[in-house]
């Protein structure tokens, strides 16, 4: 009997270690699973609140289009710095927030985003501030949108000081991925796009005085057009700057060199990992660009397959290399956000639109289907007039 009262406690000792260790590791089990639990429902909180916060902060640059719509059709309408507010809307740091004070909101410190009429929810945008000076111009070129139209001398621009242009694009937020890069210095073949993309780029000046109806007049015009091939070359065959006579060469079929009329050979552009992958600059220290005194000048970025998005950036240098800033061409909007505690800052740039000099996206635009045709009529008055006078078609082309 001893003997077998000695086996059953052994036996019950040995179950008793197997439903310890079994409580343990179930135990640990379900801690971790609680802790994971907890862990996601943080994350997901914070992520639901850094996007609350995104969204007030973008809420201070619609805000900012607003004002900055109305300050410049107050300036299309005939009136000044101080009666359209320029200091107010300008003006100011996060101690001193003006935008409210512009759209003449009755806020103490912050904005509050409303929900609805009568409930405002736990966000705000703490701070927008708005500057019409920019370091460089920086825009987006995409399928819909596939030019863009620079202005490089407006303001307190003076085009007799930049010597150089610098032009990057496609930056890291568009891709890393490089393929299908020219390396013959021909264009890309149908339906083979190319990343970073083909880029192009004209240069126009224009005179003093000069007016729409000068585009008629060819002799009014200096212009060039250069196609940007993207390359991975690193046998010193790309081209990493143009000097002013490779600029006046390019692109325009009335050029001749000793008689032969000029091609456009595309410039291959070596690209590489960076914040902008491929970067050219137009002028160099021993050739810089030249304007005419008191003329102006733009700058057409274009993409030509319009396949792939991609991000740009156009800095003007004077002869010591320094930066010119951009002034009344592009507005920055520095614009804070917060849900809770939490804060989010963006950063965005704005084009005012200039009412009395809209520019076109294209002249002309098809789709390339096979049975896509152009038509077009054309309306002619009795008699017709320009700036410099009337002229004597009287009707007939």
């Amino acid at each position: 009997m001893k003997l077998n009262t000695y086996s059953s406690t052994k036996k019950g000792v040995a179950s008793l270690y197997v439903v310890i260790f079994a409580t343990i590791l179930f135990g640990v089990i379900t801690l971790s699973f609680i802790r994971i639990i907890l862990s996601e429902s943080k994350q997901s909180s914070n992520d639901d609140l850094s996007q609350s916060a995104y969204d007030s902060a973008l809420a201070g640059v619609e805000d900012a289009k607003i004002a900055v719509n109305r300050y410049y059709q107050c300036m299309n309408n005939g009136g000044n710095l101080n009666s359209c507010g320029f200091d107010t809307l300008f003006g100011g740091d996060c101690d001193d927030f003006k935008l409210k004070e512009y759209l003449g909101y009755d806020y103490e410190g912050e904005v509050l985003i409303q929900e609805s009429n009568s409930n405002n929810s736990d966000q705000a945008y703490t701070c927008t501030i708005l500057s019409n000076i920019v370091s460089d111009y920086r825009s987006t070129l995409t399928s819909d949108t596939r030019t863009r139209v620079v202005p490089l001398g407006i303001g307190a621009t003076s085009l007799s000081q930049v010597k150089t242009i610098e032009f990057r694009w496609y930056s890291e937020i568009n891709g890393t991925e490089f393929k299908n890069l020219n390396h013959n210095g021909t264009l890309a073949e149908a339906n083979q796009s190319t990343t970073p993309p083909t880029i192009s780029l004209t240069l126009l000046k224009t005179p003093a005085n000069f007016s729409i109806d000068d585009f008629n007049n060819s002799t009014s015009l200096n212009y060039s057009t250069m196609v940007l091939l993207p390359s991975d070359a690193s046998d010193g065959s790309a081209v990493t700057a143009l000097s002013q006579n490779d600029i006046s060469l390019a692109g325009n079929s009335d050029k001749t060199s000793s008689g032969v009329p000029i091609a456009n050979t595309p410039y291959r552009v070596q690209c590489t990992h960076s914040e902008f992958a491929c970067t050219l600059t137009l002028g160099t220290s021993t050739s810089p660009l030249s304007f005419d005194a008191g003329g102006n000048a733009i700058l057409i970025v274009s993409l030509p397959y319009g396949d792939t998005v991609t991000d740009f950036a156009v800095t003007l240098r004077n002869a010591s290399g320094d930066i010119i800033p951009f002034e009344n061409v592009q507005v920055s909007v520095d614009s804070t956000g917060r849900a809770n505690q939490l804060l989010r800052r963006v950063e965005s740039r704005l084009d005012p639109a200039d009412t009395f000099f809209p520019y076109p996206q294209y002249e002309v635009e098809l789709t390339g289907t096979d049975d896509e045709s152009l038509l077009k009529y054309y309306w002619i008055t009795a008699n017709c007039w320009t700036n410099l006078g009337t002229c004597e078609n009287n009707g007939r082309l």
